[in-house]
């Protein structure tokens, strides 16, 4: 499918090159619009920086028909057809046989910058404060400042797509979801994403103490190869703190339809018994982190539980996992209403308030809660959920088909029903 008879192409800028922006990025080049898609790093650099970790989500979940169908054409493997249907990718294996071939599409040629950084984005010609709520906002194109290594620039687009994902932007480890006194000097000598504990991160932690702060399923990733360490290498030390009051970290999901994360839970819940009878590692929670000082090649912590008792102990490694938000000051200056709480946008938390944390139970809101107070800027992806983790490629995919929807006025537009063009 393409654009109509009489229909013009809008210059769509789609920021980031990971799962949902280079899907939003082909479903709007297979449409005849003018996509440029803007990548800091490299192509799908943050699922390769987790490339050691499995997927919960089996194949199918994770491409899209229309990649589907772009990759048969140009005579690639299609990832998930047949008897590896059922099989869930490492983030390395998704990259290299899905995403990085996706990037290499005619349609997308010349249409990808990597290496630039959007600083901002704002309107041409307006400021945050003027028309306020109006759809002539619509009429002035974005204005967009890219950095790469010949310095900056702008660049102007008719609808931006904000697809950068929460990956680069950690959640603070201390108490209450601010960062704690020291933590923002000490910037990269803390770990925030899940490091490979058990291949090239080995030596880091091997013989070593380290603290582990986070109870989501990156911390049960790490504390579960930790834990693995821990036993191959009996002089490691491993504290797994986590804020609330749990016997077990996990509350399995009944009948969990994702086997993988099913067995996730029940590794790092027996992670938790076993640090009862002693051992490497040792479970604590009701248990946040206070402060974090440097003391020569060691950092100081000190922990202390929800009823204000604290310790001071010494560690040699920090591993923060205490989830991901979006970054926000890329659209300070556009008319973007967010939620208190989750901080995506309004219309979508909305929707998703009170719903189940599983990611396989989450609704499909409709193309309308995709919608900002600034025409044509939509937020797509991981960043649209804001602080809510439960996400899935495949709701992404419907986020891309609502958005296309909504600026061609067809609710029944839909390339990943019918076949690519």
């Amino acid at each position: 499918m393409s654009l109509g008879e009489g229909a013009f192409a809008l210059r769509i800028a789609v920021l980031g090159a990971g799962p949902v922006g280079l899907e939003a990025a082909l479903y709007g080049a297979a449409l005849g619009h003018e996509i440029l898609c803007i990548e800091r790093g490299e192509i799908a650099a943050a699922v390769r920086s987790w490339g050691h970790v499995g997927m919960f989500s089996p194949w199918p979940l994770n491409v899209s028909p229309l990649g589907a169908a772009r990759l048969h054409k140009a005579g690639r493997d299609v990832p998930g057809s047949g008897p590896e249907a059922a099989e869930a990718p490492t983030g390395a294996q998704y990259a290299a046989r899905y995403l990085v071939p996706l990037s290499q599409d005619p349609l997308l040629a010349g249409r990808i910058r990597q290496h630039s950084r959007v600083v901002a984005v704002g309107k041409r010609g307006l400021r945050k404060g003027e028309l306020i709520g109006k759809a002539a906002r619509g009429d002035h194109q974005f204005r967009l400042l890219v950095e790469d290594a010949t310095g900056e620039h702008l660049e102007y687009a008719d609808v931006v797509l904000d697809c950068t994902g929460t990956y680069g932007t950690p959640s603070a480890i201390g108490a209450g979801g601010i960062p704690a006194p020291g933590e923002r000097w000490l910037g990269d000598r803390l770990i925030r994403h899940v490091p490979d504990v058990l291949g090239k991160d080995r030596a880091r932690f091997a013989r070593r103490r380290v603290l582990l702060v986070g109870a989501g399923l990156s911390a049960a990733t790490a504390a579960v190869a930790l834990a693995e360490l821990g036993a191959a290498q009996p002089a490691t030390q491993v504290v797994w703190a986590v804020r609330r009051r749990l016997a077990l970290p996990y509350q399995p999901i009944a009948d969990d339809p994702l086997p993988m994360r099913a067995r996730l839970h029940q590794a790092a819940n027996q992670v938790a018994e076993r640090a009862a009878a002693g051992g490497p590692l040792s479970y604590r929670p009701a248990t946040s982190v206070d402060s974090i000082t440097a003391e020569g090649h060691r950092l100081r912590v000190r922990l202390q539980d929800d009823r204000g008792t604290g310790t001071e102990e010494p560690f040699d490694e920090v591993v923060g996992l205490t989830g991901y938000g979006p970054e926000r000051d890329l659209y300070r200056e556009l008319q973007v209403h967010e939620c208190y709480a989750s901080l995506g946008p309004m219309s979508l938390a909305a929707t998703l308030l009170g719903q189940s944390g599983d990611c396989l139970a989450q609704p499909k809101p409709g193309p309308e809660t995709l919608k900002n107070p600034e025409p044509r800027f939509f937020i797509l992806g991981a960043k649209s959920y804001g602080r809510n983790s439960a996400f899935l490629v495949q709701l992404g995919l419907a986020q891309i088909r609502g958005a296309y929807a909504l600026l061609h006025k067809d609710p029944a537009l839909d390339l990943y029903a019918a076949p690519a063009a």
